[in-house]
């Protein structure tokens, strides 16, 4: 791998500014990676005059920068670059992720051929850089800021997450393979392999644990069938509140979602699941269930059955407990997740799969 590949990831919080022709190799990859992309965008030359990268400190799995650009004739531009290359991610991500390539080739691939701005809010896509054999795994979109929903507990500020979230399921249930044929499916070897690193983590946990998890994994077999048979659509796959920004500013599209390296074909609900996991009252996880149902009904049209679409969440909701449980089973030193989605678990089994 060339060293200036990652020269400007590697030096903490420094600024660089740089006119086009200066500063080092990777400032003037960069330069021209965003020339060529902004001008395919543009159809018409766009030539950057100067350029300034800073690395980001809210960097969370992968090398981040925020990166301001002033063009010839006077506009500026706010941009994130993501290095997407796994040998450059943070420290702690490094101990929890494997050296796999293809979420960021999907990320990538989710802005280029799915996600629209126009129709769903999501960030800008600028340009990207994929030369595995140079190490170069680049992605440059639109800056949208810093503020998650994640630090809010407002219910009034998620419940349009819940909304957004219906409105892309029902805009992506029917989108040709050609478009999505990257994306990994929730098939019956997806929902197997669950069952079989649930098995894996057994002699790990505690008795009272071990109790409860093969309570649920016994759930959980008779209900891979079922699961096969959900409607897929095109899903985040982490919709959770760390990946859903607040734009800046007054604007209408005011969600931006984030992170979209899990994304996959799979049932719709299993990203409301992950909105309405963890601090949630009972009250509040049906008001954003609700939101959802009412939402998907009227961009689609069809009529659904809200006792039906609440069983069908609780079936979701048990598979995704314990996928998390047997993620966060072989890494419970690093994170508390582990305890979080045990009581999910516990809570699913009591209210929709009671003992005997």
């Amino acid at each position: 791998m060339p060293e200036q590949a990652s020269i400007g990831l590697q030096t903490g919080g420094n600024v660089f500014t740089t006119r086009k022709e200066d500063g080092d190799p990777t400032t003037r990859l960069i330069v021209r990676t965003l020339e060529e992309g902004l001008s395919t965008q543009s159809a018409q030359p766009i030539h950057i005059r100067e350029l300034r990268r800073e690395f980001s400190p809210s960097s969370s799995s992968f090398r981040t920068e925020r990166v301001r650009v002033s063009l010839e004739g006077g506009q500026s531009l706010r941009i994130f670059f993501k290095d997407l290359n796994p040998n450059h991610q943070m420290e702690k991500a490094l101990a929890l992720r494997e050296l796999d390539r293809a979420p960021s080739d999907r990320e990538i691939k989710m802005y280029q051929f799915v996600l629209s701005p126009q129709r769903f809010g999501t960030l800008q896509f600028y340009a990207s850089r994929w030369e595995p054999e140079r190490g170069l795994h680049w992605l440059f979109l639109e800056d949208g800021g810093s503020t998650l929903l994640h630090n809010f507990s407002e219910l009034n500020r998620w419940l349009p997450a819940s909304r957004w979230a219906a409105r892309f399921h029902a805009a992506t249930r029917h989108l040709p393979d050609s478009q999505t044929s990257f994306l990994p499916k929730y098939d019956r070897d997806h929902y197997q392999r669950c069952a079989n690193s649930i098995e894996k983590i057994l002699p790990n946990v505690d008795a009272k644990e071990r109790q409860i998890i093969e309570r649920g994994r016994e759930c959980y077999l008779r209900r891979i069938e079922w699961l096969t048979r959900l409607p897929r659509c095109v899903i985040h796959g982490q919709f959770f509140g760390k990946n859903i920004m607040l734009r800046r500013g007054k604007t209408p599209q005011k969600l931006i979602i984030i992170d979209w390296e899990t994304a996959a074909m799979g049932p719709g609900i299993f990203d409301l699941f992950s909105l309405t996991s963890g601090r949630w009252s009972r009250e509040a996880r049906q008001a954003m269930w609700r939101a959802y149902f009412d939402e998907y009904q009227a961009e689609t049209g069809e009529r659904l059955d809200w006792e039906a679409f609440c069983r069908d969440l609780a079936g979701v909701a048990l598979y995704q407990s314990l996928e998390w449980i047997a993620w966060w089973g072989s890494h419970r030193s690093l994170s508390r997740h582990f305890f979080k989605f045990m009581q999910e678990l516990e809570s699913v089994l009591e209210e929709h799969f009671p003992a005997g």
